[in-house]
């Protein structure tokens, strides 16, 4: 009776170290497909970032709620994004900001360590100009900071759209 009791133990035991190991297989298949398409919307330079969270230079973190994006199409960037902070000469009634859609100036991609992608974009409208440094990871996630000669720097953070 002890022997068939230990027997049953050493099985499910065993069938539990399984399960986990198919359980690392499929996640790692998983992060690899969502890497491709990550990897294949930058190639493409075909891709959105949703926004969720607001980095001002004077002044707290804010998380937001709304559709907040940044889209690049081709030759295009679309910018989508609230502004907190400091402007130094804008038109009267705080212009346009960071909501625009204007025709690239600049466009660099860095491949870093660890998946990461970092991707310089040149952009000027009739107010200002900007860089925006994105920094893309493997996994969708990405970080935005955005330089402007008028206006403080800010930052934000988000993740790529994917299809799925």
């Amino acid at each position: 009776m002890k022997q068939l009791l230990s027997i049953t133990v050493i099985l499910f035991l065993t069938t539990l170290l399984l399960c986990g190991c198919a359980t690392t297989e499929e996640r790692a298949a998983r992060a690899a497909a969502k890497a491709a398409k990550v990897q294949t919307a930058l190639a493409e330079r075909q891709f959105k970032l949703s926004i969720n969270r607001m980095y001002p230079l004077r002044g707290g973190t804010r998380q937001l709620s709304f559709g907040y994006s940044i889209e690049v199409r081709n030759d295009s960037l679309i910018s989508y994004l609230p502004f907190f902070g400091r402007a130094y000469s804008v038109p009267y009634g705080g212009g346009k900001a960071l909501n625009f859609s204007e025709r690239i100036g600049s466009y660099q991609e860095t491949l870093k360590a660890d998946g990461l992608h970092h991707i310089e974009i040149g952009v000027k409208n009739d107010e200002d100009t900007y860089v925006y440094f994105l920094d893309v990871y493997d996994n969708g996630k990405a970080t935005v900071d955005v330089q402007s000669y008028e206006r403080d720097r800010i930052s934000f953070s988000g993740t790529m759209e994917l299809e799925e």
